[in-house]
């Protein structure tokens, strides 16, 4: 039972058995003092058995926590709007009742929403030391490891420490076991908090999302369509549906959408109806209609997920003119393959045909590049990008074991191994230094295409640049501006892979780019198509189709209504 389930069935014994209300509210309170309402209704017990003492201790009690209760509701509703004077407030807190785990956990999640994961994760993991017997505890702990991708120590954690397992706690572990491409595992918990009726309909999205991962489209159509019997004003399935690219909504679907779309609210559940709308309109080739809806589509989560520029480029220019001194101890028996681009920009299709070669192991899109970076820009040790002219010899070793660690689970026993992550082209200049013997791949595409690309599509995170033509100008501007900078500075060193040339030219374009890779031809790479493989990015089933050469003219059924967008592009 719930501390506010006994507190309130103390509540209803008060009248007749005063005496047993007493006794269990004392039990409640001692495990659980920080309900102030507890305190409340003992303190009326005290005076109907006229325990005045015992009363005045009570009320002492109730007003002291209340207080403290009031300060800390306050602070979360500050982590927001103004996250130092809620860390403030906390820490006040914390000097008053120390490692209280209410205070830790709000104090976490500050840390986590200005981007300090190291102290997101210390201040969690000292709450667990301190409070071990709150299951919420355990709760923020399991969170904490998963938001701080540590998906194998989540798993130990859960085997060795977590006896009576929360619902919650099973639905983070099975996240964990998906991002380490545990499928079958996630699959049997997802399937089991189904049995418990726990969130059923995100537990269907979650079955669908793996089912589209290894390439059972049908089963993935399935899972989405019976989220939908469970709630038909989901729009994340919707989008789910049209983000397969091989559905086609029925005249029921679009029928249905509009209705939804009409009692639309400004949140991401209704922008995921018009990006929807959107792609049922193309497939009835009413371009005009589907680009209507996605001027909606963009401008709800464009207010959902505000985007400020970096000056990051302007630093790599100004700062990084020389190759920083590279890490002088590497593994040269692993080789790295680092594939960048611009999303939506035909980088899943070479992970693909490299991931098919024998020789070569592949995984999802990796963020422990940009993590590292993340890290060494948040310690500013000098005005050039991550430090690097201040990172010693030892620095980079860590920096790159760690990596390796990282990696290490998601390898096989190939002697190749790709990180395919667009957004790493920020991180050229780190990649080089930690990896010197690591290979670059740029994959481009034509501009508009790619612009195009990105401005349909709606992101389960990141990429906020998408929702504004202005935006997505700047950023694939600077794009273009930084490659060209790492081009420069690292001459011959990066090998650029060109989408059209892909798709026109394709014998002769693998055989290059398996020669720049060290590797020999292998019919495999040729019939990537046909390699099984989990795929987890949004094209994943157009890597499992031939070479088709429709996506290079999409953007033209556009192209009147892209005219603003295009203008800004350089």
């Amino acid at each position: 039972m719930s501390p506010i389930d006994a507190i309130n069935n103390a509540k209803t014994l008060v009248a007749t058995e005063p005496h047993k209300a007493k006794v269990m509210l004392l039990e409640v309170l001692n495990e659980n003092p920080e309900y102030h309402d507890g305190w409340a209704l003992l303190a009326e017990i005290h005076k109907l058995l006229q325990e005045h003492e015992q009363q005045q201790s009570a009320l002492k009690q109730y007003e002291m926590i209340h207080w403290f209760n009031k300060q800390l509701d306050t602070a979360k509703q500050l982590t927001n709007q103004n996250p130092l004077q809620a860390q403030q407030t906390i820490q006040q807190l914390l000097k008053l009742v120390p490692n209280e785990y209410r205070a830790l956990e709000t104090l976490a999640e500050i840390a986590f929403k200005v981007g300090d994961s190291k102290a997101y994760f210390a201040i969690s993991k000292h709450n667990l030391e301190n409070n071990s017997q709150k299951q919420t505890v355990k709760e923020s702990y399991c969170k904490a490891l998963l938001n701080t991708k540590q998906f194998d120590e989540l798993i130990s954690f859960y085997r060795s420490s977590i006896s009576s397992p929360t619902l919650y706690i099973e639905s983070l572990l099975a996240i964990a076991h998906v991002k380490l491409m545990q499928f079958d595992e996630a699959t049997t918990i997802y399937t089991k908090l189904l049995d418990a009726n726990y969130y059923a309909a995100q537990c269907h999205l979650r079955l669908g999302n793996i089912e589209k991962i290894k390439g059972n489209t049908g089963l993935a159509i399935a899972h989405y369509k019976q989220a939908l019997q469970i709630d038909k004003k989901l729009g994340e399935a919707y989008w789910n549906l049209a983000n397969l690219k091989t559905y086609i909504f029925d005249s029921k679907d679009v029928d249905f959408l509009e209705q939804l779309t009409q009692a639309a609210k400004p949140n991401l559940n209704s922008a995921q109806f018009y990006f929807a709308l959107a792609k049922a309109y193309e497939q009835q080739g009413n371009f005009s209609l589907s680009f209507a809806m996605l001027e909606k589509a963009n401008s709800i989560q464009k207010s959902l997920t505000p985007y400020k520029p970096s000056n990051f480029t302007s630093r790599c220019t100004q700062h990084l003119t020389q190759k920083p001194m590279a890490h002088n101890a590497f593994d040269e028996s692993l080789q790295l393959i680092f594939i960048v681009s611009l999303p939506r920009s035909g980088s899943t299709l070479v992970e693909q045909i490299l991931a098919s070669h024998p020789d070569v192991d592949a995984s999802y899109e990796l963020t422990e590049i940009n993590a590292i970076a993340r890290e060494l820009e948040s310690k500013k040790l000098s005005d050039v990008p991550y430090g690097l002219d201040k990172l010693s010899e030892q620095d980079k070793a860590h920096y790159a074991a760690r990596y390796l660690n990282f990696i290490a689970p998601l390898r096989g026993k190939s002697k190749v191994f790709i990180d395919k992550q667009p957004a790493n082209f920020h991180h050229i200049a780190l990649i080089k230094t930690l990896f010197p013997n690591a290979k670059i791949l740029e994959v481009t595409r034509d501009k508009a295409a790619t612009a195009w690309s990105l401005y349909k599509h709606s992101f389960s995170e990141g990429h906020a640049y998408s929702y504004d033509f202005k935006l997505l100008a700047q950023y694939i501007n600077d794009y273009a501006d930084l490659m060209s900078h790492w081009h420069a500075l690292y001459p011959d060193e990066i090998f650029n892979v060109d989408y059209q040339n892909l798709v026109n030219d394709f014998s002769n374009t693998v055989s290059e780019l398996l020669e720049y890779c060290s590797l020999e031809m292998h019919e495999n790479c040729m019939s990537f198509y046909t390699h099984q493989r989990p795929i987890m990015t949004p094209s994943s089933e157009q890597v499992r189709q031939p070479i088709y050469k429709d996506a290079l003219t999409q953007w033209t059924n556009y192209k009147v209504h892209l005219e603003p967008l295009l203008k800004l592009i350089k």
